[in-house]
């Protein structure tokens, strides 16, 4: 399964290849955090896995968001990225009210919300747009572009519609119309399966970050904020609990989706069934309510075997079809994203999400969690 010249070509990539900005360490990163969580959306043809641009851009949006918010260097001409791209993350930070002054910590979190808020104002949906689109033609035309040349034959960028992209009436910015409307680049299957299979523990994010940290700091004077953004960005340290939300749906008494024990009062935890620390994932579908004692002495970051999840698969239904109910825009644009496409169809999920505790027990290694 995994090419071992593909995988020199991509070791090349991050050891050797010539730099101007960090651009090379973000994609690289991002297209992991695809291979890994996305193989849904993820279609592979004639050796070459085709995967959703806007997976892409959507992490860079992200992950670019502390150092413009603090204006620290991405580029060997010691700007942050390109002005067009910088005044439009400025024009956001206006709107949601984000003062420079604030700590990078806050903002972050506050961006994240407004970004993933399926209600959020015309306004706002109008400006992500116009953020996508001009970092997704940086992505195709610099990154992209310059580790997809020939003796490599790595990202091959297959339309350019997006720049065409517009919101209908009404319509709103969201995860899954990013998702639906950039169009596909592909990579060759041996890179792919190197991505999904071994992006963590081989080389993986540690040693692109530390590329990306190392670029930083020659590029910065202040070098401790930028150790700072880059380790918490690729750790849980910055980790959003909404757990209110979802304490305010689930107003009645509940059980536990493991033990089916009765959960009473608010005397329970709100567990992420694919555990934060290893999936990054707040979304509703993730979180359910569980048993206190045995979240924190049992479950703790172990993944649910398909087992478990399987035997349980009517009350995590019951919950999500809760969810759906009280957020719907929400809950269908996340769930549409993280497990199903299109298809909303929650057996489905299931499935997916049976998949997903598969990879990580059996290809990542994760200790699994089951009940008797």
């Amino acid at each position: 399964m995994i090419n071992t010249e593909a995988l020199r070509q991509i070791n090349y990539i991050i050891e050797q290849d010539s730099t101007s900005s960090t651009y090379k360490y973000v994609l690289l990163k991002s297209v992991i955090n695809a291979s890994q969580k996305y193989e849904h959306l993820i279609n592979i043809q004639k050796g070459r896995a085709n995967i959703p641009l806007g997976l892409i851009v959507e992490q860079w949006i992200l992950d670019y968001m502390p150092f413009v918010f603090k204006e620290i260097s991405q580029q060997n001409n010691k700007s942050v990225l390109d002005k067009p791209i910088t005044a439009i993350y400025n024009s956001i930070f206006e709107l949601l009210n984000l003062d420079k002054s604030i700590e990078w910590e806050y903002a972050y979190t506050q961006f994240i919300k407004a970004f993933h808020n399926p209600n959020m104002s015309i306004e706002l949906s109008k400006k992500f747009l116009i953020l996508s689109k001009k970092i997704a033609d940086k992505i195709v035309n610099m990154p992209m572009k310059f580790t997809g040349k020939s003796e490599y034959e790595f990202f091959t960028p297959e339309r350019y519609k997006f720049g065409t992209v517009k919101l209908q009436a009404k319509e709103l910015y969201t995860s899954s119309f990013l998702i639906n409307n950039f169009d596909y680049f592909s990579i060759s299957e041996q890179h792919y399966n190197i991505f999904r299979y071994l992006g963590q523990t081989l080389y993986g994010t540690s040693t692109i970050m530390a590329k990306w940290k190392q670029k930083t700091i020659l590029l910065n004077a202040d070098q401790e904020i930028t150790k700072n953004i880059i380790d918490k960005l690729s750790s849980d340290t910055l980790e959003i609990r909404e757990t209110a939300s979802i304490r305010k749906i689930l107003t009645e008494e509940q059980e536990c989706v493991w033990s089916g024990k009765e959960l009473k009062g608010k005397n329970y935890d709100v567990d992420h069934m694919l555990p934060y620390s290893v999936w990054f994932n707040n979304d509703l579908w993730n979180m359910l309510p569980t048993d206190r004692k045995l979240n924190q002495q049992q479950k703790k970051a172990k993944i649910p075997t398909r087992k478990l999840i399987e035997k349980r698969s009517d009350i995590i239904i019951n919950y999500w079809n809760a969810y759906q109910q009280a957020m719907p825009l929400l809950f269908k644009s996340q769930i549409e994203v993280a497990l199903i496409g299109n298809d909303i169809c929650l057996d489905i999920a299931i499935e997916s999400l049976c998949k997903k505790s598969d990879y990580l027990i059996f290809d990542r290694g994760h200790e699994a969690f089951n009940l008797n």
